[in-house]
């Protein structure tokens, strides 16, 4: 055998190799289609994704901490022109104030030039396996548009952060009309038979 030769063993491993990384590329390309079947998310007919906002004072803007939100979705439109699902909010009334609905069935209106953006596939925080953001149109025709991020979640959750900017506070010192304040709540929903209570 001349010096330059490779032993036996090692010639089997070298001719095995390129079989392997295919073998290799499949599985990976497989788990990862697997990654993006989302389609377990979506409800079905008489189902609804039900939940309250964050308690906390801190994580809320102009949302009182008595806001309850129901989702229904179908998650293999999360990508398509038409709106994936529907988003509705109940405020409890209290001593002072009546019964509020922000959203009442508001489509997730899907924002066409997003799509072309990398924010479309906005990842943060571990647990969550797809992102997306859509904007919802307030019960109020007068209000200004929220946006609603959606955290679809491992633990078969769906996160729902809405949002709206707001208009800066008048000369006066005086606030903006209601449907200008500024809004930030997140909402943990999960999956439940009916339409939430409301």
């Amino acid at each position: 055998m001349s010096s330059g030769a490779l032993p036996g063993p090692r010639r089997v491993a070298l001719r095995l190799a390129p079989r392997f990384l295919v073998l290799a590329g499949a599985i990976t390309a497989g788990g990862a289609a697997g990654c993006d079947d989302v389609s377990r998310f979506s409800t079905a007919e008489g189902e609804s994704y039900c939940g309250a906002i964050t308690l906390g004072g801190a994580f809320r803007a102009g949302l009182s901490p008595r806001v309850q939100m129901r989702l229904s979705l179908d998650a293999d439109a999360l990508d398509g022109p038409e709106p994936p699902g529907a988003l509705w909010t109940y405020e409890a009334p209290d001593a002072a104030t009546p019964e509020r609905r922000l959203l009442d069935g508001a489509p997730l209106r899907p924002i066409g030039a997003l799509a072309h953006d990398p924010l479309s596939r906005l990842e943060f925080g571990e647990g969550r396996e797809r992102n997306a953001i859509y904007a919802v149109s307030a019960s109020d025709p007068e209000a200004e548009s929220l946006l609603a991020i959606l955290s679809l979640r491992t633990d078969e959750s769906v996160e729902v952060r809405l949002l709206r900017p707001g208009q800066a506070p008048l000369a006066s010192g005086e606030a903006p009309a209601a449907g200008q304040r500024q809004v930030f709540g997140n909402f943990r929903l999960t999956r439940r038979t009916g339409t939430c209570g409301f």
